[in-house]
């Protein structure tokens, strides 16, 4: 039953370490915190996962000889959100007002990409859909794996908001039943993901340029950043609605569509 306490050390590792990043206001300490936390313990907890499975890839799924596929992330996750964009505009569901010169945006987006990816992108991968991940495959099946997975992702994020709530502190999200859904199913997409490249810089990179086209370019007023792009909507949020269901479905969609062809080309030959 080792499988279950490497699990629940994982699972706990991360709680704790968004925890204790989330006690500062300050992002380069908040990065610090989290990364500096979780990545040796995962990394850690990884080479006994290896033992218990009887088996260590010469290139684990976090190898850096595997590191060009973040940018294949980063591509698709553009890709998509840039077609949901074409769409709504063809649609006239939305109507671009102004593209915003880089100089007023882009130091902001910089210092962004190295928070969202410490505090964010970084550990939650390597945790998550990397060791987590890999437990589960070791005792259940691949898409069973995925679901359990994406069940303790949704776990990980009302935890820490409920120990936030419990220390007296503003929980770091809205936890509502739309929350729910939608990270579920950002959760099934970055697992896949991983999958079909078997890299988890895919899923980091796709999770980075999430974040940032979100914060950006999508709904940038949320966070008070410069935008890049300013746009009218003609019924209000359709443009977060359609941006999130092309990245999130879109990713789900090409990554079945690619295991598919896979699966099919393993069992003709």
């Amino acid at each position: 039953m080792k499988w279950i306490l490497y699990v629940l050390t994982g699972w706990s590792t991360l709680v704790t370490g968004l925890f204790l990043a989330s006690l500062s206001s300050n992002h380069l300490i908040q990065g610090l915190v989290m990364s500096g936390l979780v990545i040796p313990i995962i990394l850690y907890l990884y080479q006994h996962v290896y033992r218990l499975t009887g088996v260590k890839p010469k290139a684990p799924v976090y190898s850096w000889k595997r590191l060009h596929h973040f940018i294949s992330g980063v591509i698709l996750a553009i890709a998509l959100a840039s077609l949901g964009f074409f769409i709504g505009n063809f649609q006239g569901w939305i109507d671009f007002e102004k593209w915003h010169p880089s100089e007023q945006w882009f130091i902001a987006l910089t210092l962004n990409i190295l928070f969202a990816f410490f505090y964010e992108a970084l550990p939650e991968e390597f945790g998550l859909r990397g060791m987590l991940y890999d437990v589960l495959r070791y005792r259940f099946t691949a898409w069973l794996s995925v679901l359990l997975q994406t069940l303790l992702f949704v776990a990980f994020t009302i935890a820490v908001g409920q120990i936030q709530v419990l220390f007296g502190l503003a929980p770091g999200v809205s936890i509502n039943v739309f929350y729910i859904i939608l990270i579920f199913s950002f959760g099934i997409c970055l697992q896949l993901l991983r999958l079909w490249t078997g890299s988890l810089w895919t899923s980091i990179g796709f999770h980075l340029a999430y974040l940032e086209i979100m914060r950006f370019a999508v709904s940038p007023h949320l966070k008070g950043v410069p935008p890049i792009i300013t746009y009218h909507e003609s019924v209000p949020e359709i443009g977060l609605l359609i941006s999130i269901c092309m990245m999130i479905i879109g990713g789900i969609i090409v990554s079945l569509v690619i295991l598919g062809v896979k699966h099919f080309r393993r069992k003709s030959t």
